[in-house]
């Protein structure tokens, strides 16, 4: 026992006397934004991100990471490997240099979905109780789901089960910044990826695509740049 003691005495010293302060800036390439239908024959749906490139710091950063959310958005079946997203980078300063650096297919599959039967989230007496008679598909904790705002799909969400009471309302776990109504609601297909950027890297972008006839998707982008470490 006093060697196990010992031990977590010293790790909690190193822990102590060698923490890194580290400058770390975040931002947004995308907010949701629809990645629509394949419509035509011969086409692509896609939709791209902006670049993150010198304007977001990209070349004074000690380290750079891409978070990607992609959603479905509806109910209709998804085709494996219809849809996707692809991360380029640009290894020179003119637009020939860009090469694909990872790609990533989408969940396919039906989504469930369920309306929101009452209003939920900001101005309410608990902004982290989502509204839903029904909670079947809905239920395992710690789950990310989809809050799709009918009206504004930049204003949509995830959200993370926290718990839920039976054909009732579900907890996320945590506020809910907007409010959602009944047009609004839950979705259970995401796909998340956090991506680190190769360090010689001078711009890098995102391209969402779908290959889809009648599956359709919600996508935006988040990055976190690490400037300065002491």
């Amino acid at each position: 026992m006093k060697k196990l003691l010992f031990i977590a005495a010293i790790c909690l010293f190193a822990s102590t006397t060698f923490a890194v302060d580290a400058t770390k800036t975040q931002g947004i390439l995308m907010d949701w934004t629809a990645v629509p239908v394949h419509t035509t024959a011969g086409t692509l749906s896609s939709t791209e991100s902006n670049e993150l490139d010198s304007g977001e710091s990209l070349d004074s950063a000690v380290s750079a990471i891409i978070h990607i959310d992609m959603c479905h958005a509806a109910t209709t079946t998804a085709t494996a490997g219809t849809a996707g997203v692809i991360i380029f980078i640009k290894s020179g300063t003119t637009d020939e240099t860009w090469h694909e650096f990872i790609r990533f297919d989408m969940t396919a599959g039906t989504a469930n979905s369920q309306a929101l039967a009452a209003a939920s989230g900001s101005g309410q007496g608990d902004p982290e109780r989502i509204e839903v008679a029904l909670t079947t598909n809905f239920e395992a904790t710690g789950d990310v789901y989809f809050l799709k705002d009918a009206g504004t799909l930049a204003n949509s969400c995830l959200v993370t089960n926290a718990g839920y009471k039976n054909d009732d309302y579900m907890m996320s776990m945590d506020d809910l910044v907007n409010a959602y109504g009944t047009d609004d609601y839950l979705i259970d297909i995401v796909d998340q990826w956090s991506v680190a950027l190769p360090p010689t890297t001078q711009s890098a972008k995102v391209l969402f695509y779908n290959n889809d006839t009648d599956a359709n998707y919600a996508a935006r982008v988040h990055y976190t740049l690490v400037t300065d470490i002491e």
